[in-house]
């Protein structure tokens, strides 16, 4: 049996938050390193540029990436052979987020009731929080800023069987089209696949923070994500919304069995940056 202080867990909450707010990931920066290269039309270009630039300035300058600092989301991937000690796990995912916010001064956007009382926390806790419980004695941490320009234009749908892979295209496009300029594209596009609606609703979440520079294992999945990038590259929404061939950066989706009665698809969508990082204990 392995024992882990709640604290770590705390301190690597605290600064995965914060640096995600000030640092793009690798594999974001990649892509649109990639993108730029590639992308032909003037306004679409300097759209890039200024993005590239902005993550300079918010590296250098220690200035978040935007204003919209996120709701936290929070994986924990726990070995069953790890017995954490010194307190309540869920208490230090939340403290490890509340210092990042207020020790970074990064902007609280969490409200304790989504209906009636919109009373900001002051903390941008709670966070949502994720674990599962896996063989062996490793935990592994994987912390992301979730933006609502971008969350508001996901959405999900009960799909029948016989719709097939066509339904899911036609859906994933159909989101990207209804979503536009306001997620703040180039856009990272999850998708999950089967489940339940709940599940696949987790599903798509997940699918945002697997690595731009990752192949989906499974060969059919794999191409349905290059076609669907490829058809979305094509709508001219572009960086922005200035039109252009950058619309998505990645398309990513993961798939679980289902029903035979039914085939759930939702769509999770994220802006350029899809802050996110993950540490292994």
């Amino acid at each position: 049996m392995r024992e882990i202080e709640v604290k770590e867990i705390q301190e690597i909450v605290r600064d995965c938050c914060s640096g995600i707010a000030f640092e793009y990931p690798d594999d974001v920066m990649a892509k649109l390193v990639t993108y730029a290269e590639k992308e032909d039309k003037p306004r679409a270009k300097q759209a890039l540029a200024l993005l590239m630039e902005n993550a300079e300035l918010a590296r250098t300058k220690r200035l978040p990436i935007c204003q919209d600092t996120g709701m936290a989301v929070v994986w924990l991937t726990i070995g069953q052979d790890v017995h954490f000690t010194g307190g309540s796990l869920k208490t230090a995912v939340n403290k490890g987020v509340e210092e990042a916010y207020q020790g970074s001064y990064l902007r609280n956007s969490v409200v304790s009731d989504p209906v009636f009382e919109r009373k900001n926390t002051l903390t941008n806790t709670p966070a949502v929080i994720y674990t599962e419980i896996v063989e062996g004695d490793q935990v592994v941490i994987e912390c992301a800023a979730k933006g609502f320009g971008s969350e508001n234009c996901s959405r999900i749908k009960m799909c029948k069987p016989a719709e097939g892979v066509e339904g899911v295209r036609d859906f994933i496009l159909e989101t990207v089209k209804l979503a536009g300029p306001n997620a703040c594209p180039p856009m990272v596009v999850g998708v999950g696949v089967g489940g339940t609606m709940d599940y696949a609703a987790y599903l798509a979440k997940r699918a945002l923070v697997r690595p731009l520079d990752s192949e989906n294992e499974n060969e059919q999945y794999r191409q349905l994500e290059r076609e669907c990038l490829e058809q979305i590259n094509q709508l001219n929404i572009g960086p922005m919304g200035l039109k252009g061939r950058t619309t998505a950066l990645k398309v990513n989706i993961e798939w679980f069995p289902t029903h035979i009665a039914g085939m759930p698809v939702a769509v999770n969508i994220n802006c350029h940056v899809t802050r996110h990082k993950k540490v292994v204990l």
